[in-house]
């Protein structure tokens, strides 16, 4: 179990300005999965376990993804709805073949209900701050969060430990984090990723935003596109 110290270490790469390649971008292979060649956002499947988030922090992020869309909509694919904003506390299996898991989707489910009537999950929030909207491995930008101290960090670790009893990640560790924009599938230039840092860097010197996480709104879903996502049951009901 990776502590807070090592938690905050890992992530000191975060920073104000965007880490982005120089000259022509080329979208990490992923995004080709999620994204159609003129942008749509494709059929996507999976099943996944989110915190919803409140209505006003959704309110307070929007102005941000405004401001990206704006001034670079060069850079990304068709715009994720509002009411799909959520962070991401695990996700379980995923591809763009249906019939390639649906096997392990039905088995997900199975055992995530039995690891919660192991280990009932107490109802109580979270506290969170923003960090920086960064460069999610060339496929999006997201925006991080940090917990504010060990307790907190403590209390979200232990439900990312007990989801991992259901499907170990194909990530070692819990990177929280909202997704802003995925990128367009066909990538940019060079005169755009640098109009896009200088978007970024603006935004981030502005950031500060607490969130509060609440295990009342902690979701598996399931979902069939990036836009699409539906809550099949709450963890802490």
């Amino acid at each position: 179990m990776e502590n807070y110290n090592e938690f905050l270490s890992r992530i000191s790469y975060q920073q104000a300005v965007l880490q982005i390649r120089d000259g022509n971008f080329i979208p990490n292979e992923r995004v080709l999965q999620k994204v159609t060649p003129d942008n749509s956002l494709k059929p996507f499947y999976g099943d996944t376990v989110v915190f919803d988030l409140p209505k006003k922090v959704k309110k307070a992020i929007s102005p941000i993804i405004d401001a990206l869309y704006d001034k670079c909509p060069e850079c990304f694919c068709q715009r994720l709805d509002e009411h799909t904003m959520h962070m991401t506390l695990h996700d379980l299996s995923a591809s763009d073949n249906l019939s390639q898991i649906a096997c392990d989707v039905f088995k997900n489910e199975v055992k995530l209900l039995e690891v919660i009537a192991k280990n009932s999950v107490e109802r109580h929030k979270i506290k969170m701050k923003t960090n920086f909207i960064v460069n999610m491995v060339d496929t999006s930008l997201v925006l991080t969060l940090v917990p504010i101290d060990e307790y907190e960090w403590n209390k979200l670790q232990k439900l990312y430990d007990m989801i991992n009893e259901v499907r170990v990640c194909g990530y070692p560790f819990l990177t929280p984090h909202i997704t802003l924009a995925y990128f367009n599938y066909n990538g940019f230039d060079k005169a755009s990723s640098d109009k896009l840092k200088e978007v970024v860097t603006s935004l981030n010197e502005k950031l500060d935003i607490e969130i509060h996480l609440d295990t009342k709104k902690l979701y598996y879903q399931k979902f069939v596109s990036m836009n699409e996502y539906i809550n099949i049951f709450g963890l802490a009901e």
